[in-house]
């Protein structure tokens, strides 16, 4: 019996050191390797086209953002943070086989600042989903790039001296039919 609880004490010994072990590896990937201190989101874009009058229509454009991670994050707009919607007209008079550069188009409306009515300032809390919706009026037969950019300033620079920035982008064509 005496025999039976040696070894019983050495299997918990030994599973306590496992555990600690496992731990330590655990906390390492989520500091170190897994990042847990970065940052992290998905943006997809949603829109929908509303009868308004005459020849117009209302592109309602939804940016959907998710922060996937356990960690929160902020954007700070004074620190050189952004999350912009910008909207480009695609011409109708492109040859075939043609590349169409979204950000090289017309502008249809100035960016669209999502950080503006926030106060600047814009937290995303752990697998929190967020839902910014705007409204455009566009004409019948007008061909739009939409895309969201949210960028974040690191704190330091790169190698050019300039603020080293991490970004995330989503990007969609939508049609404005009669």
């Amino acid at each position: 019996m005496k025999r039976a609880i040696e070894i019983a004490d050495l299997v918990l010994k030994v599973l306590s050191c496992l555990a600690i072990i496992g731990g330590g590896v655990w906390a390492y990937y989520q500091f170190d390797i897994g990042g847990s201190t970065s940052w992290q989101n998905n943006i997809t874009l949603e829109t929908q086209v509303l009868p308004y009058r005459d020849d117009l229509r209302l592109l309602v454009v939804h940016v959907k953002s998710k922060n996937p991670r356990n960690v929160e994050f902020d954007l700070v707009k004074k620190d050189g943070d952004s999350f912009v919607l910008r909207v480009r007209r695609i011409t109708d008079d492109a040859k075939v086989n043609t590349v169409i550069d979204p950000d090289k188009r017309d502008v249809v409306v100035p960016d669209i600042d999502l950080l503006a009515n926030t106060g600047g300032e814009y937290d995303f809390a752990p697998n929190a989903e967020m839902d910014d919706m705007r409204t455009i009026v566009l004409k019948v037969g007008t061909t739009v790039a939409l895309t969201a950019d949210m960028e974040t300033n690191n704190g330091s620079l790169d190698e050019h001296d300039k603020p080293d920035t991490d970004f995330i982008s989503a990007s969609t064509v939508v049609r404005i039919e009669p």
